[in-house]
């Protein structure tokens, strides 16, 4: 008994990683096809959905597939499709403030800014928290996410000065050195523009 107890979970295990294997290698296919197929887009989009909510079903904790989703369902500007989907990356990865930012975008796309503000508010209030732990103020990809998200909530003063303090804690840093050059924090109407005739091409 204790035996054939031992055998289930071991099968059972392996099965889950091939399962998990699976997913992944659906998800590889489906950014591959997108990227490399020469079909019309709105095909090329259908199709990749149908791989990734495959790879979701197999393995409904793949983080990369619903990152991968999000990609293919902004391209349909299907907001609701990308809100059920968001729900399910906070689930995932609820440590993580940049997918809160992201709901609240979509929230706002969608007309509901009152509650777009609240997914803000606690995202930028779990990115300062973040910073309060050991060595977390000097990951600069971190800090990166705070600029991006102070610019969705639109509070772009903060912003500028946020920019600045990084420009000394990272002043050799490659990166923010072509940021600082080639880009400028947009306003929420620009933010909004760029989401109508980004997706369109």
């Amino acid at each position: 008994m204790k035996k054939a107890l031992i055998l289930t979970i071991l099968l059972s295990i392996v099965s889950c990683k091939g399962q998990k294997k699976e997913s992944k290698e659906l998800v590889k296919k489906a950014n591959t096809f997108f990227w490399e197929s020469k079909l019309d887009k709105k095909v090329k989009v259908d199709s990749c959905l149908v791989l990734i909510n495959q790879a979701i079903k197999i393995d409904d904790e793949n983080f990369g597939a619903y990152e991968a989703k999000s990609t293919f369902l902004a391209y349909k500007k299907d907001i609701k499709g990308l809100l059920k989907n968001n729900e399910k990356m906070i689930q995932l990865r609820s440590k993580q403030p940049y997918w809160k930012i992201q709901r609240g975008l979509y929230l706002e796309l969608s007309g509901e800014k009152v509650e777009a503000e609240k997914y803000y508010d606690q995202a930028i209030l779990d990115y300062q928290n973040l910073f309060l732990e050991p060595n977390q103020n000097n990951e600069f990809n971190l800090r990166m996410e705070y600029l991006t998200a102070l610019e969705a909530k639109g509070d772009l003063k903060k912003a500028e000065i946020e920019l600045k303090k990084m420009s000394v804690d990272f002043p050799d840093n490659e990166t923010l050195k072509v940021y600082k050059t080639e880009y400028k924090f947009k306003t929420k109407k620009e933010l909004f523009e760029i989401w109508e005739k980004g997706t369109d091409e």
